[in-house]
């Protein structure tokens, strides 16, 4: 089942920790790569290290649309990462995707990413959107009829519940604006996090 607009009208922290297990299609073509859910980090309404701190802007415009569609910006000049636009009204925020784990068209992302590790195809927000395809063509698509989209943790390819598995919740990583905010969430015994 695809994630419902529902799902993403919520705060940037909920919509962060319950896409834990749920999985990251891009079908296109026929073509599918997928990969679980087991990283991410949640950027507030009025967080300094939000692209939205500074008001609407071209490149920012997507953040201030409505939930459930994906915001993909390029990043030092040579990298994609997407991101998932969520709430509404005073509650508006975005949750960056930082690690998957491979489960659909491996060999394909194998090639993309130039390596046969599999912990090294999608364990950073730069390596998943490489390895899925995701491009700033995909800015603004919705989640819910586009080539991205989510499944829920029931409906993944893969068992997605795998029973209970502990969330660790730290601080962010990879900015230099609000370090400190524990808004960074992984499944603990994941072996494709980015970062420990």
């Amino acid at each position: 089942m695809i994630l419902p607009r529902s799902f993403y009208e919520r705060d940037a922290i909920t919509v962060a920790t319950g896409l834990l297990g749920c999985c990251l299609v891009h079908r296109e073509d026929g073509f599918v790569t997928a990969g679980r859910i087991v990283e991410t980090e949640a950027y507030l309404q009025g967080d300094p290290a939000a692209h939205s701190f500074r008001g609407r802007t071209p490149r920012t415009s997507v953040l201030f649309g409505p939930p459930g569609h994906a915001y993909v910006y390029f990043v030092y000049g040579m990298h994609w990462c997407m991101n998932v636009v969520t709430g509404t009204g005073e509650d508006r925020g975005a949750v960056l995707l930082r690690a998957l784990e491979p489960v659909e068209g491996i060999p394909a992302m194998e090639e993309r990413r130039k390596t046969k590790e599999l912990r090294l195809l999608c364990s950073g927000p730069a390596r998943l959107a490489q390895a899925l395809a995701i491009t700033g063509e995909f800015n603004g698509s919705s989640l819910l009829t586009g080539p991205l989209r989510i499944v829920s943790k029931d409906h993944s390819p893969v068992d997605g519940t795998r029973g209970t598995e502990e969330i660790v919740q730290t601080t962010r990583v990879g900015i230099s604006k609000a370090q400190d905010k524990p808004y960074r969430f992984y499944l603990k015994r994941s072996q494709h996090v980015s970062r420990r």
